[in-house]
């Protein structure tokens, strides 16, 4: 731990410099010709641990000194670093000057410091600390700290202990130079292990921060002595030296780590001098007068003005070292032992207690976790009051995807769903979406492909949902898992420090400017705490210098609306907020994000349970199996009621209602059920609001329950009706305020926000707010609406008016009934109101005169619209014999022929996919349907959630005597979908059809079969049978009808790896597929494959790689196998070596240089697949997108193109990579040119020349030039006037799907001159049917149009619009206020002046009429 001068010359007076040098010359004969066998005075008091020709020992190692404390029981590690020229433990330990076995090592003995620091492991660390080595080349500073801090992060692998330091002498510039070079690692590689955070504190003992005394010894002593036994004096000797420039940046650099991580430093310094001479044991040879003393380290050099500092009246080689805790009668009367060893083990259990209290960073991550995110504020609470665990929260969310075009159908938009969009499922977002955009809640930061095939890491995510399926709940899951570490959700603790949780609502409370993050961490978090304003500004300074880390979840936008205005004084820190790397934000789906927000990286939806998920709630709510079994056997006979109870609390609800049914009539509707629902919950809130005893309310009757809660029922009705009416779903203070005005029942005494608190139809959404201040909504937007039918129906019954206030701006119309009935019964938002309003009717024996008012006047001129409303309604209205029989037999004729007339025109029908179409209805349109209506409406049944079992008996009998092959292939589609088990001699039916003499009706019976797991075995061996088929799309149906089947005979599997030769590549895939999905393929088959990647044949190699292409199991020999056919000879064989190993994340280094290498191979193949081998991977380094971006000059044009395709979507390009690509605008070949558009088509920041060389584009040869052009220049808001008028000639291009390209491009500009909206309604007559269906989406998406736009094209625009009302929510009213309805707009038809309204009307009446006679006025109603 001494340090020495060799550089200085020397700054004794010349006497003691030619004594010293005298005495030098001696030792060094001596020494040279005798070997040292004395023993060194006890200088040290300490036994000599080695002597002093001993070699420097190599590396470094930690040594744990308590063995009896592992890491399961301690909670900080000490770590203890030795000085120069000593070792570990020696240097720890005192030696008893008359007794040498009498020995005390002050860090492991239980007496000594292991008593004074709890629960906390202690190690010493032993380095390479030899003054003389025997390598030429001395050991570095940074060598000595770089092997500290790997060592130190071997045993801190994947933990976050704290550390705390105990380093004597140079072990403390090591210990700083070595978080010096952490500090810097950690900034270039945020996610990796840090020694900087994990340290929090150091104790410096005797540090030379400035050198040491023995600048004043002459180097060449130690020249010498190293010299003659042929070794060098350590390089880290010149660290004693004074305040050199490298000393002092790093000791300021230390300064600035320990403010920056708050560490807690003091520093030891020494009273007593040292004799430097006696450390080289050469006291023996002169007198005492000789011995010169100094102090080693003094106070100046030891201390630093930033740290606590602590004198300890001991030499320098005694600062490491104390012989015991306690003075005794023995110790001499000046012994300073226990004193100093007090100062030291008290410091050191100050540091750990504040250690154990935390950083105030800690601290503020600790009060988050433990007080803040309490068990009361996550728990989640079922309508009964009892708390629902965790593991039944089920959150499903979905990804919201961008449409994307097909040239020959459009977009995804216009093509016909797959399933009904106006089902009530579909209206409530609780269908189960497609598996390819399922989204578990524990992978949502996981990589991911977006739009357009490129792989991202979502870090911004938006979720939107509706009220009721859980997005206050999956906040809480979110934030209960991560505090809780669940396996699960392990990789958000790996990516996070913390959760941030924001109930956005909160900052509408919040009223003390400035309104900055600082002080949103007070008030949200820290109020509550002494040092709220330490915290927070701690919290505020990590989460300003590395974002990333924290993950924001900023809950409910859709709640703070008027803060999303820029004037607002709270908008900044919301958009501070909305802006931050990591963060979701959950909404409403209304809502949009701000002006100035950076788009999320990923959009999702919640979607309800899923079927099973309902399955596993109803066995955790229920002991009773048999009532589980029930309430299944209830969903499956009403299909609308299994849709609603996949919304959390309509099933939560339903399950709160089960008991009360007993023995009385199982709802039948939506609306009986939440009749039952309401009684149910009304018996628990009158109890609450103390009107009933719970005594009472076991036998109280159901009029009993009305009278008692009659003022709440009323109050509940209007509230959800004016909030309807206003389209306020959120009741704010002031909506309240509003509505009491309005209705102030005489005789009650109660308070309005009181009382709400005590009712279970409505909820708050911040229980922690006084009741004046909470918002509240309903517990689900239906029971919302269910009350608004309430009030509707008494307003109806009762002849009076309707009291209409507008919440927003204070106004208030009183309408009738029947008038609001007819303005807004084709308003979507009032759909399931409607349902409602019929059902409650029909309750009273009133639906009659409800549904004479619907077919009234005004009507819908197109008509889909109005029969879906019509069928919505009749599913609610109980089949029953009343005076409302004859006009329901009239209603569902009436919808039979819409049915028929949907299956001509559209040939296809949506009106009978919905659960709501009349079974009566579809049997009797299935039976009166031609053959060819048969097969459209039964392939349209088939796409429903489940088809009745009187349709599947009417189409079966079909499969036998069935003489139209389009018939029987409807009827095998209809039973493919019919997942539970079918009779057998239907299963037999369909199994006949496997020998059909049409392939694809095969084909159809195969699809048929797949998936049941109750084939009997001669019906397996008869899909195996069709892997020899003639047609290879039959062998590969069949390939994919047996896979993944356990049971599979030998001999079929043998028949499928017999397909690994077929003819067909999709048919050899499928195999290949079939055959990597078994875990239990044997060993011996896939050595047996490998072994033929060194076949002499060349496509036996090929086939080889082929059939190992994408398991992910592969040994690492036969990966490196593969990697060796890199160098074939063959290109083919180099082509599927890079091929298989595509995609592999966890490639090696020297196989990534492999393929990287190909880049400049010969063959233009080759070059070709390893730039699609390397596209995609996000951390490429430079020089391989510098080695893919020379291939832009390729000579093979399609290898140019895979350059420009493996550079898109990379934001980081260079200026002369992107220059590169903009100059293949001029590309010889038209793929390379229509791909450089599009991987400039984005990018926001285009250079003016580059716009023009695209735009130039919209006149290429080459229609999918053409068409790629428009697109890049789709959404530019800064387009010259020439350019848009470039685009609009595009609508007369001979290729439709440019045309239809040019029309997207224009349709979402709000100022387009008449003559382009001409040109636009001119393509209603294009010969491309996605062409004209784009048309009018592009007029419908125009606030106006005008007569001179419609007149010349009247027929074709109401013939687009017809059949764009069978798949969208569309209707004409042509009524004193003529317009167009799509969804929740209004599109305003204007004619000329003198015209007025009229024509409007008559215009559109006769383009009706036109359509009507066109296709068959029998069912033109």
């Amino acid at each position: 731990m001494i340090s020495v001068n060799l550089s200085q010359g020397t700054s004794l007076p010349g006497w003691t410099t030619v004594l010293c040098l005298l005495v030098g010359a001696t030792a060094a004969c001596l020494w040279f010709r005798f070997p040292l066998t004395r023993s060194t005075r006890a200088l040290s008091s300490v036994k000599p641990t080695s002597d002093s020709t001993r070699s420097a020992r190599s590396g470094v190692s930690l040594r744990q000194v308590n063995p009896d404390k592992n890491e399961a029981n301690t909670d900080i590690d000490i770590i203890a670093i030795h000085g120069l020229d000593t070792k570990s433990p020696d240097t720890w330990v005192w030696v008893d000057p008359n007794d040498p076995n009498n020995t005390v090592n002050w860090l492991a003995d239980r007496r000594m410091l292991p008593s004074r620091v709890g629960a906390a492991r202690i190690f010493t660390c032993d380095w390479p600390a030899d003054l003389r080595q025997q390598s030429s080349v001395p050991t570095t500073l940074h060598e000595s700290a770089q092997s500290l801090r790997d060592s130190i992060q071997h045993l801190k692998a994947n933990t976050t202990r704290p550390i705390l330091f105990i380093a004597s002498c140079l072990g403390g510039i090591i210990l700083i130079k070595a978080l010096e070079i952490d500090n810097q690692h950690t900034k270039d590689n945020a996610d990796s292990p840090s020694l900087t955070r994990t340290t929090r504190g150091v104790v410096f003992l005797a540090t030379p921060f400035r050198g040491t005394a023995f600048k004043n010894m002459p180097g060449l002593l130690l020249k010498a002595l190293a010299a003659l036994q042929d070794q060098t004096v350590t390089a880290l000797i010149d660290y004693t030296l004074g305040a050199t420039p490298d000393l002092d940046e790093l000791t300021k650099g230390f300064i600035t780590l320990t403010k920056n991580h708050n560490y807690q430093v003091v520093v030891f310094w020494e009273a007593r001098n040292t004799v430097l001479l006696r450390k080289f044991h050469l006291a023996w040879m002169v007198s005492t007068w000789i011995l010169l003393a100094w102090l080693l380290v003094n106070k100046y050099s030891a201390t630093l003005s930033d740290f606590k500092t602590q004198r300890l009246d001991r030499p320098h080689v005694m600062m490491n070292k104390f012989a015991h805790s306690n003075c005794t009668n023995e110790c001499k009367k000046d012994c300073t032992e226990s004193d100093d060893f007090g100062h030291v083990s008290r410091k050191i259990e100050v540091m750990l207690k504040t250690i154990r209290e935390g950083s105030p960073l800690e601290q503020a991550d600790g009060w988050i976790r433990k007080r803040h995110y309490t068990q009361e504020k996550l728990k989640i609470e079922r309508l009964s009051g009892d708390t629902l665990s965790m593991d039944r929260c089920y959150i499903n969310l979905a990804i919201i995807g961008e449409p994307r075009e097909n040239p020959e159908k459009g977009s995804e938009t216009d093509a016909v769903p797959h399933k009904s969009p106006f089902s009530l499922t579909a209206r409530l977002k609780v269908e189960t979406p497609e598996k390819n955009i399922q989204v578990e809640l524990s992978s949502l930061f996981d990589p991911r492909k977006d739009s357009e095939g490129q792989t991202t890491n979502p870090r911004r995510i938006l979720i939107h949902g509706r009220a009721g399926v859980g997005k206050t709940t999956l906040c809480k899951k979110m934030v209960n898992e991560f505090t809780r570490r669940s396996g699960e959700f392990r990789k958000w603790n790996e990516l996070f420090d913390r959760i941030l949780w924001v109930p956005l609502r909160r900052l509408k409370g919040w009223s003390s400017p400035p309104y900055k993050l600082e002080g949103l961490f007070c008030y949200e978090y820290f109020d509550q705490h002494l040092n709220y304003s330490i915290l927070a500004k701690e919290l505020f300074r990590t989460v300003d210098s590395n974002g990333q880390k924290t993950l924001f979840i900023l809950d409910g936008l859709d709640e703070i609306s008027q803060l999303l205005d820029d004037n607002h004084p709270k908008f900044s820190l919301l958009k501070h907020l909305l802006n931050q790397p990591s963060v979701i934000i959950t909404s409403r789906p209304h809502v949009s994000l701000p002006r100035g927000v950076h788009s999320p990286d990923l959009k999702l939806e919640t979607v309800g349970f899923y079927p099973a998920q309902v399955v596993e709630y109803l066995r955790a709510t229920f002991i009773d199996a048999k009532t589980v079994e029930d309430i299944e056997s209830y969903f499956q006979r009403h299909q609308l009621v299994q849709g609603l109870v996949r919304i959390p609390v309509q099933l939560d609800a339903l399950c709160y209602t089960w008991n009360s049914f007993e023995d009385k009539t199982m709802p039948g509707t939506m609306t009986a059920m939440y009749k039952a629902i309401e009684e149910n919950l009304w018996k628990k809130d009158i109890v609450r609001l103390e009107k009933r005893t719970q005594r009472q309310i076991r036998v109280v009757r159901r009029p009993e329950i009305s009278n008692s809660a009659e003022d709440e029922v009323q109050l509940l009705e209007i509230l959800a009706f004016t909030g309807m009416h206003s389209d306020v779903i959120d009741f704010e203070p002031r909506h309240r305020d509003a509505i009491s005005e309005q209705y102030n029942p005489t005789g009650t005494n109660f308070v309005l926000d009181e009382m709400l608190g005590h009712l279970s139809f409505v909820r708050t959404s911040d229980p922690s707010s006084k009741d004046r201040d909470r918002n509240y909504h309903f517990i689900h937007l239906t029971f919302q609406e269910y009350f608004a039918a309430r009030y509707f129906i008494r307003q109806w019954k009762a002849k009076q008016q309707l009291n209409c206030l507008q919440l927003s701006g204070g106004n208030r119309n009183y309408i009738e009934p029947a008038t609001f009935l007819q303005e807004h019964k084709y308003d979507p938002r009032y759909d399931i109101f409607w349902r409602f309003v019929a059902g409650l009717l029909d309750a009273d024996g009133e639906a009659l005169g409800f549904f004479q008012t619907i077919e009234e006047e005004p009507r819908d001129l197109l008509g889909p619209t109005h029969q879906r409303l019509v069928m919505h309604c009749l599913s609610e209205v109980e089949r029953k014999k009343s005076n409302f029989t004859g006009l329901r037999a009239r209603l569902e004729n009436q919808l039979k022929q819409w049915l028929l007339f949907e299956c001509d025109f559209m040939g296809s029908s949506i009106l009978a996919r919905e659960m709501e179409c009349p079974e009566q209805v579809l049997v009797s349109t299935l039976k009166q349907a031609s053959e060819g209506a048969r097969s459209i409406f039964l392939d349209s049944l088939s796409r429903r959630t489940a088809v009745p079992s009187s349709i599947i008996n009417v189409a079966s009998p079909w499969l036998n005597d069935c003489a139209s092959k389009r018939l029987c292939i409807a009827v095998l589609g209809l039973l493919r979908h019919q997942h539970n088990g079918l009779p057998q001699e239907m299963l037999q039916g369909i199994a006949a059809r496997l020998e059909d003499q049409d392939a694809d009706v095969r084909e159809a019976a195969i699809d048929a079969l797949q998936g049941r797991a109750d084939l009997p075995k001669e019906i397996l061996q008869g899909i195996a049978a069709r892997l020899e088929d003639q047609a290879a799309y039959v062998r590969l149906r069949a390939i994919n009808a047996l896979q993944g089947r356990a049971d599979l005979p030998e001999e079929v599997l043998q028949g499928i790896a017999a397909r690994l030769e077929d003819q067909d590549a999709d048919v050899r895939r499928a195999a290949i597929d079939e055959l990597q999905g078994r875990a239990d393929l044997p060993e011996e088959i896939l050595q047996g494959i490998a072994a033929r990647l060194e076949d002499q044949d060349v496509d036996v190699r090929r086939i080889a790689i082929d059939e190992l292409q994408g398991r992910a199991d592969l040994p690492e020999e036969i990966l490196q196998g593969i990697a060796a056919r890199l160098e074939d000879q063959d290109t083919g064989v180099r082509r599927a070596a890079i091929k298989a190993l595509q995609g592999r994340a966890d490639l090696p280094e020297e196989v990534l240089q492999g393929i990287a290498a190909k880049l400049e191979d010969q063959d233009v193949d080759v070059r070709r697949i390893a730039i699609d081998e390397l596209q995609g991977r996000a951390d490429l380094p430079e020089e391989m997108l510098q080695g893919i971006a020379a291939r832009l000059e390729d000579q093979a044009a399609y290898v140019r193109l895979r350059a420009i395709n493996a550079l898109q979507g990379r934001a980081d390009l260079s200026e002369e990579v992107l220059q590169g690509i903009a100059a293949r605008l001029e590309d010889q070949d038209t793929g390379v040119r229509r791909a450089a558009i599009e991987v400039l088509q984005g990018r926001a920041d285009l250079p003016e020349e580059v716009l023009q060389g695209i735009a130039a584009r919209l006149e290429d040869q080459d229609t999918g030039v053409r068409r790629a052009a428009i697109k890049a220049l789709q959404g530019r808001a800064d387009l010259p006037e020439e350019v848009l008028q470039g685009i609009a000639a595009r609508l007369e291009d001979q290729a439709a799907y440019v045309r239809l390209r040019a029309i997207n491009a224009l349709q979402g500009r709000a100022d387009l001159p008449e003559e382009v909206l001409q040109g636009i309604a001119a393509r209603l007559e294009d010969q491309a049917a996605y062409v004209r269906l784009r048309a009018i989406n592009a007029l419908l998406n125009q606030a106006e149009l005008s007569l001179n736009v419609l007149s010349p094209y009247v027929k074709s625009f109401c013939k687009a619009l017809l059949r764009k009302s069978f798949e969208k929510h569309l209707y004409w009213h042509a009524s004193d206020r003529g317009f167009i309805g799509v969804n929740l707009t209004h599109i305003s038809l204007s004619g000329s002046q003198h015209e007025g309204k009229e024509a409007v009307k008559l215009l559109l009446q006769n383009g009706a009429t036109t359509v009507a006679m066109e296709t068959d006025s029998r069912y033109y109603t």
